[in-house]
């Protein structure tokens, strides 16, 4: 057979990836924002860059963010004089092409190694769903992570399924991605702990004992990767873990009832549960006669994967495996999203990271009904399946980018990309105002923080050691779960308060008689400003009655109560 013959499926296959990357590119520019807490990392990166110290306020050290390796590479950005605000949704969208074409890669081997179109099935799914491209924007860490989860577990697989083979996958990489997953987010070391039960669980069954060497190395780069990581973090902020856990970690009673509803709500409006169904109706069809019935005898044995030993046995055991480390990730994973309470943030970031394995899956049980079915059959229901996902996913985002509101606490994107864009360009108003002395207490503690460039107050304790460990629990809204006291907010003695207190109209806020001299007494009044671009024009906060601010002058210059 001509090489042009041989080489036309792996193509074909390329063009299709391409493809399929081009409409998660145009799935996520319908969104194309940063969500306002992206810019909480943002701060931190700046303050590494500019001053040497990854803190949210100098001399502060108070480890406000839990994605230490997404911030790291976005100072990276910033010390290339790229802006975070760029960098951060150009590597969140690579990130996620490179996980579509990662399952690419591990379909074909788990089929049994022959390049076929049907290897870019998981990727034409994850491009579709609104979630996945949502937070290829989004400015966070999301995609890293799902990238770096979905190459330690599909690496891992790879790895159980050659054991046997004379040229064995190494488990050095599984060690890797999993280190690096840890760095990324705190949720790796649960993916760790997961593979880990499962490769003793295998030590058990064969009777062995003693750890291999390729163990070793495995353990061994992780440990390199994670312990200095843990160590330094001690050193440097005073604990073990991030200052966002003591946050997060205090919800009451209500967090499981909110994360719960927040995964009824995923499964609601992704549907994604259908991918694990057909993995199960798979197993009723029998096994194919070869793992490589796509495309047969076209390429020399020397080109074939090694992967498998192209037998129905070894098909069997790559299909069952890749069900059972689904579940084994999905389950625990899940159920610590709903300890914590899922997430506010639409779109169910907080779920993607089980997200292309269980699209896997599902792509690996729609090959194994279909492979060998007539080709208008085949054709007719992926179109139909194309179709009903298509539709879904266009409900969805219609509206995720309409809505400006909350489901029960969970803030739609559009409402999330107007937020930012409100505090962003009060950040940049500020910026030119400001002197280096003045203080700010926020609730948004993103883009406003970022763009004006002074110290800042988290109201909610994100980035606040006293307030994380000292106030109580208020609420079991993820993230939200604690605010500053007053009397511990005054006690910074702001320039700018914002202490939910701000108020955005058609014309100047005018306070009560009462209002005003309550505040008054504390040394605020409230101010009004115009800012260009914003949603409503006015603009109104308090600020400090002995400080100016730009034009603001002192409140004893003012002739009347609250200052334009």
């Amino acid at each position: 057979m001509p090489a042009s013959s041989r080489v036309a499926p792996s193509v074909s296959l390329s063009v299709s990836l391409a493809l399929a990357a081009a409409l998660l590119v145009i799935h996520s520019l319908q969104f194309n924002f940063v969500t306002d807490d992206a810019f909480i990392s943002f701060v931190y990166a700046k303050n590494l860059v500019n001053h040497g110290a990854l803190v949210f306020n100098l001399g502060e050290r108070v480890e406000g963010y839990t994605n230490f390796l997404w911030t790291l590479l976005v100072a990276l950005g910033l010390a290339l004089r790229i802006p975070a605000e760029l960098s951060s949704r150009v590597l969140g969208t690579l990130c996620a092409v490179a996980t579509m074409v990662f399952s690419a890669w591990l379909l074909r081997r788990l089929r049994g190694g022959s390049y076929s179109l049907w290897d870019s099935l998981p990727a034409w799914i994850l491009a579709g769903i609104p979630g996945y491209a949502c937070w290829a924007s989004g400015g966070l860490e999301t995609q890293l992570f799902a990238l770096l989860s979905t190459l330690a577990i599909g690496g891992y697989l790879h790895a159980v399924l050659t054991e046997k083979e004379a040229d064995k996958a190494p488990l050095i990489g599984v060690g890797v991605a999993l280190g690096l997953a840890a760095l990324t987010r705190p949720e790796g070391y649960l993916l760790c702990a997961l593979i880990g039960l499962h490769r003793l669980t295998l030590k058990i069954q064969r009777r062995e004992w003693l750890p291999t060497k390729e163990e070793w190395k495995m353990l061994l780069i992780f440990l390199l990767l994670t312990v200095p990581h843990i160590v330094w973090r001690r050193l440097y902020y005073g604990y073990y873990v991030p200052n966002t856990f003591y946050i997060k970690s205090s919800g009451g009673q209500g967090t499981w009832q909110q994360g719960g509803y927040y995964l009824w709500a995923f499964a609601r409006d992704f549907k994604l549960w259908v991918l694990p169904l057909l993995w199960l109706l798979g197993l009723l069809r029998p096994l194919p006669a070869s793992s490589q019935t796509a495309i047969p005898n076209q390429l020399p044995q020397s080109q074939q994967s090694p992967v498998l030993a192209q037998t129905p046995e070894s098909y069997k055991s790559g299909y069952g495996l890749c069900g059972g480390l689904l579940l084994l990730w999905a389950g625990p994973f899940l159920l610590y999203v709903a300890s914590v309470g899922g997430d506010f943030m639409g779109l169910y970031r907080f779920v993607m990271p089980i997200v292309p394995l269980a699209v896997l899956a599902g792509g690996l049980g729609i090959w194994r009904l279909l492979h060998d079915q007539p080709l208008l059959l085949r054709v007719a229901v992926l179109l139909l399946g194309a179709g009903l996902h298509g539709a879904n996913s266009y409900v969805v985002d219609r509206h995720a980018l309409t809505f400006l509101g909350a489901d029960r606490g969970i803030d739609t994107p559009g409402y999330l990309r107007h937020y930012t864009a409100d505090r962003a360009l009060i950040g940049k108003w500020l910026g030119q105002h400001v002197q280096k002395d003045d203080y700010q207490v926020v609730g948004g503690a993103g883009a406003q923080v970022y763009y004006a460039g002074i110290a800042a107050l988290d109201s909610f304790g994100l980035s606040d050691a006293y307030v994380a460990h000292h106030a109580p629990a208020v609420s079991s809204r993820p993230g939200h779960q604690k605010f500053a006291p007053l009397d511990y907010v005054l006690s910074r003695k702001p320039t700018i308060l914002t202490y939910n207190v701000y108020k955005l109209g058609n014309a100047p806020y005018r306070p009560s008689a009462q209002e005003e001299a309550e505040w008054r007494a504390r040394g605020f009044h409230y101010v009004s400003v115009q800012i260009p671009g914003l949603s409503q024009p006015w603009y109104s906060f308090l600020k400090r009655v002995d400080r100016t601010l730009g034009p603001l002058p002192l409140a004893s210059d003012l002739s009347g109560g609250s200052g334009g």
